[in-house]
């Protein structure tokens, strides 16, 4: 694609590190930087070329919200091994979110387990879950459901797909009777999502 042909576009969609054009021709400003002779792209959004003054700024397509370390996420486990959980998380700090993070949950009993007894179950595969975000290492959103306000706020029966109601600690299906384990929220069953 030659210069001139950037040049009599108006706008465009850019990732980072796109080139816009040459310092020859316009000036960076917000969302750019210049690399050599050439302006890219800082940021994900629209290229503005404003040829009057002959300047090319980054317009944000939208805000994505990224989850930080102590907000509160909210997301469905749709991939459980043996000593993690895959959350795909859908708000953050109790707003919507469409940016398709995933989460990952260490699945570690929050009392040492005896020997002999069952490891017990934190969460299942699709409940919907409340989290914190404790770190974020390596590209990867690290979260704990420690506390009160965390942990399982719904769940489906693993064996008939019926609804489920709390009982103590433990869950149990209004329509086959099934009784399970799961970390539950305190809220279990009543938390409202917008």
């Amino acid at each position: 694609m030659s210069n001139h042909s950037l040049i009599a576009e108006k706008s465009k969609r850019v990732v980072p590190g796109d080139m816009l054009a040459v310092i020859e021709e316009f000036s960076s400003s917000e969302g750019t930087y210049i690399n050599g002779s050439s302006i890219r792209a800082s940021k994900l959004g629209i290229a503005n070329y404003n040829l009057k003054k002959k300047e090319i700024k980054i317009e944000p397509l939208k805000k994505i919200k990224v989850p930080m370390v102590g907000d509160s996420v909210i997301g469905q486990v749709e991939a459980v091994q043996s000593n993690i959980a895959n959350i795909r998380i859908y708000y953050i700090n109790n707003e919507r979110s469409l940016s398709n993070f995933v989460g990952m949950l260490v699945l570690k009993p929050e009392s040492p387990v005896r020997k002999g007894r069952e490891k017990a179950i934190i969460c299942k595969l699709g409940d919907i879950i409340r989290a914190k975000v404790t770190s974020y290492k390596n590209a990867i959103v690290h979260l704990s459901i420690n506390g009160d306000e965390n942990g399982v706020v719904y769940a489906k029966c693993s064996l008939c797909g019926g609804s489920m109601n709390k009982i103590g600690q433990r869950v149990r299906c209004v329509d086959c009777g099934f009784i399970e384990d799961r970390k539950l929220a305190f809220d279990f069953g009543e938390a409202y999502l917008k």
